[in-house]
C-alpha cells in the first residue's frame, strides 16, 4: 500500500514537472517591437525599431536566442547619437513551463566562421563571458515578453569582450515579425 502511494505520488509530480517543460508551440522566428504604430496592439506597441530577437528552437525543445542591440560602450563616430551593434547571445536555457524561457546570457568576441568551436566550454575564456539572463515569456504564439538583466562581472581584463559593459536590465513587449 505504501509502495503504491509512493510511486503515485513521484508521479505525480514529475508527470506536471516533465509537462511544463515542454513548450507550447514553436516560437522559431524573429521577434521585436518595430511595427508600425499605426498596426500596434496592447500586446505590441510598435514603434521601437533598431533592435530584434532570433529565437532559434531545436526539435529537443533547445533553443538559442540572440539579442541584436546596440553597445552603449561604442559611439558610432560616423553618425552622431548612434552606436555600434552589440550581439548577447542565449546559447542554451530551460522551459520552465511551456510559455517561459530563461537561460544565461553571454557577449562573445567572433570565432572565424572556418574554425570549429563550442558555446560556452570549448571556447577560450577571453572569447566569451556571462553578462546575464534571458527570460522569454510568451503571451500568444505571436506575441510576448523579453526580460533582460545585464550584470557583467567587475574586475575584467581590457581584452575580455564585456569589458566596460554597463549594467542594466528591462522588459520589453516582443512581437512575431510576420514580414508582411
Amino acid at each position: 500500500m505504501i509502495r503504491r502511494f509512493l510511486g503515485a505520488a513521484v508521479a505525480a509530480v514529475t508527470i506536471p514537472a516533465g509537462a511544463a517543460s515542454i513548450p507550447a508551440t514553436n516560437y522559431t522566428d524573429l521577434w521585436d517591437n518595430s511595427r508600425d504604430v499605426s498596426l500596434a496592439t496592447a500586446a505590441c506597441p510598435g514603434g521601437e525599431s533598431g533592435w530584434g530577437i532570433t529565437f532559434t528552437q531545436h526539435a529537443d525543445a533547445q533553443v538559442e536566442a540572440v539579442w541584436y542591440t546596440y553597445d552603449p560602450r561604442a559611439p558610432d563616430a560616423s553618425i552622431p547619437g548612434n552606436f555600434k551593434p552589440l550581439w548577447l547571445v542565449m546559447p542554451v536555457g530551460s522551459w520552465t513551463s511551456p510559455t517561459v524561457y530563461s537561460g544565461n546570457m553571454y557577449v562573445t568576441l567572433g570565432t572565424p566562421f572556418s574554425l570549429p568551436w563550442a558555446f560556452p566550454d570549448g571556447l577560450p575564456a577571453s572569447n566569451v563571458t556571462q553578462v546575464g539572463t534571458f527570460t522569454f515569456t510568451f503571451t500568444s504564439a505571436s506575441t510576448g515578453t523579453f526580460q533582460y538583466n545585464v550584470a557583467p562581472p567587475t574586475g575584467l581584463a581590457s581584452s575580455d569582450p564585456a569589458f566596460g559593459l554597463p549594467s542594466f536590465s528591462g522588459t520589453k513587449p516582443i512581437c512575431r515579425n510576420n514580414f508582411q
